[in-house]
């Protein structure tokens, strides 16, 4: 008989007993899936982040305000992947329906490893124009959402022994910009947010990055009027827009790299070095 049975996973090594070494087949103990939560995991960013994950074999659960045709069209991808999908309804601007979610989330995947806080919204005009309602509804689901998010999940990690907390800001948090004086705002404080957190929850093995990407090809990047967007374009160092499956990717080699933490890191296509924003 072999030492290897068919079918079964694992390594084969040497032992050295007091006959000499010996073949020993050691066969590999399955481990739960890691699980990712994405807010705002549906459409654009959130969806290639989430689908990023998948593609390296993590459980994924999609936090978004609702359930719609964008919504399915992701958990089906992220399931053809060969792994689970989740979706919790939640509005991340109310701590009642985060405190809900995360415990759903919690329930359908049973554990949580990394949190993406990536749900974000603009409401862009010039500051005389600007109404209350506009600066409350941005930083409440920009900033506000994330503290929430990160609120609720820090037992979580904390009984787990560790985790990574990802915040989506933007090279506008770094740079301002006209007409978005709330989304800079709220972008930066998430920059703030994110390194008083890492040292902060250092200490429970919890590590806290930011990543600012400049302009991404999104519905809302896509929004911004034809002319704006090509003198951005023709200002910056690499004259495109950045893809989301490259902050996807970037994302991912934060969660691997495990010296990373109280960090921004941009993905601008050089936007930062050129300042163009200014």
């Amino acid at each position: 008989m072999g030492l290897v049975k068919e079918g079964v996973e694992g390594e084969l090594t040497e032992e050295l007993t007091v006959f000499g070494k010996i073949p020993v087949f050691i066969p590999r103990v399955d481990q739960p899936r890691k699980v990712v939560l994405v807010t705002g995991g549906s459409r654009g960013i959130g969806a290639a982040i989430s689908l990023e994950f998948a593609r390296h074999g993590y459980n994924v659960v999609i936090a978004d305000i609702v359930r719609d045709q964008e919504a399915e069209k992701t958990l089906e991808a992220i399931k053809n992947l060969g792994v689970e999908a989740y979706f919790v309804e939640m509005d991340v601007s109310k701590s009642e329906s985060v405190s809900k979610g995360i415990s759903e989330a919690l329930r359908l995947a049973g554990r949580i490893d990394v949190l993406v806080n990536n749900a974000g919204i603009t409401r862009d005009t010039y500051l005389e124009r600007m109404k209350d309602e506009d600066w409350d509804s941005v930083l409440n689901v920009n900033l506000k959402g994330a503290f929430l998010c990160s609120k609720a999940i820090f037992p979580i990690m904390k009984r787990n022994g560790g985790g990574v907390i990802i915040n989506i800001s933007s090279i506008v948090g770094l740079l301002g910009n006209i007409a978005q004086a709330n989304y800079a705002a709220s972008k930066a404080g998430l920059i703030g947010l994110t390194k008083t957190l890492a040292k902060e929850l250092a200490p429970y093995g919890i590590r806290v990055v930011a990543i600012a990407p400049g302009f991404a090809k999104t519905r809302m990047a896509l929004a911004v009027p034809s002319p704006i967007l090509q003198e951005y374009l023709r200002r910056i160092p690499i004259a495109r827009l950045v893809e989301p499956e490259e902050i996807a990717k970037l994302a991912y080699h934060v969660v691997e790299n495990e010296a990373l933490t109280g960090i921004v890191i941009p993905i601008d296509l050089g936007t930062t070095i050129a300042s163009p924003l200014a």
